[in-house]
């Protein structure tokens, strides 16, 4: 399967954001080519924020939100990248577009330096733990993910 990975900025916001509209609606709007919201601008702006949209036939079908976390201490002022987001339309699900994204994410560790990738997956998530783990990822420990 042939596929694009963009980042998104504020060239393509409209495009990322018709996709999120798809996923929690269920169906896809007319693109409405809207300006971009100043709040967006500055978010895109982040200079530890990297998201990435993967394109088939023309159309963005998934997604991964990165974020680098510098650190200081043992980790001698060598970062994290975090998985904050990855998905993939259930259509184009099992094509190794997830795979793809997540090869972003050691491409994103690699040209930052990081010291790793880490990110948090829910046990109730089987596809997600299992893409994670042919990824190279392993199990380290049981979490609780907190929000407030």
């Amino acid at each position: 399967m042939e596929y694009i990975i963009e980042r998104i900025d504020v060239t393509n916001y409209c495009r990322f954001d018709d996709m999120v509209f798809q996923r929690e609606n269920g169906y896809d709007r007319i693109s409405s080519d809207s300006q971009v919201s100043e709040k967006i601008k500055k978010e895109l702006a982040n200079q530890n924020l990297y998201v990435y949209a993967i394109e088939v036939e023309d159309r963005y079908v998934g997604w991964i939100s990165l974020i680098y976390m510098p650190k200081v201490g043992k980790w001698n002022g060598n970062g994290h990248v975090y998985v904050d987001e990855l998905w993939i339309d259930p259509e184009y699900r099992g094509k190794g577009l997830g795979k793809a994204l997540m090869a972003k994410a050691d491409e994103l560790k690699t040209e930052l330096k990081a010291a790793g990738i880490r990110l948090y997956v829910s046990v109730d998530n089987p596809s997600a733990l299992n893409l994670y783990k042919h990824c190279g990822f392993e199990e380290s420990g049981q979490t609780y993910f907190m929000v407030k």
